[in-house]
């Protein structure tokens, strides 16, 4: 079976076979070897060393953590729109900033009434013992702010507010 997502505007085809306890995982014709070590977590090796990952799917998007990289992989709707926006965390809402994944917030770079620009660092969240930055997804100007730094984050519930400038 063939996926496509979207990584980087760039239109990605992986296709996945078990083979001896591990899967081979071709993306974009270069081949994979990939280890499932529990729910979520795999090992993958890439030009002959091992790289450890993790992936976890929200809404329309999948996102992948190699070694402290995180890729944001977004599946392709059927009318042609990639469903982007909405901070890390993809809901498609750009007025809000979601964490990429559940985890704790190591600090927060803006207060309430800032003004902000689409990508501009928002806010730091520790997720697996690594640091993402979560960007803006809009211009705009912060109306709340959710969560305070130490505090424990979800996907679901939004880390920051924005008002969107028209």
């Amino acid at each position: 079976m063939i996926n496509e997502f979207l990584y980087k505007d760039e239109l990605i085809e992986t296709s996945a076979e078990p083979k001896d306890g591990r899967y081979e995982v071709t993306v974009n014709g270069n081949l994979y070897s990939i280890i499932s070590s529990g729910a979520n977590r795999f090992s993958v090796e890439i030009d002959g060393s091992k790289k450890t990952a993790c992936c976890i799917i929200k809404d329309n998007k999948s996102y992948v953590d190699i070694d402290g990289v995180l890729l944001e992989l977004v599946i392709p709707s059927e009318d042609g729109a990639n469903g982007a926006g909405g901070g890390a965390g993809g809901t498609g809402e750009k007025d809000k900033v979601f964490a990429p994944m559940p985890g704790k917030i190591v600090k927060l770079l803006v207060n309430e009434g800032d003004k902000v620009t689409q990508k501009q660092p928002l806010v730091i969240v520790e997720a697996m013992k690594m640091e993402n930055q979560v960007n803006s997804p809009s211009d705009g100007k912060v109306k709340k702010i959710n969560f305070a730094d130490g505090d424990q984050v979800d996907t679901d519930t939004p880390i920051i507010e924005l008002e969107i400038e028209t």
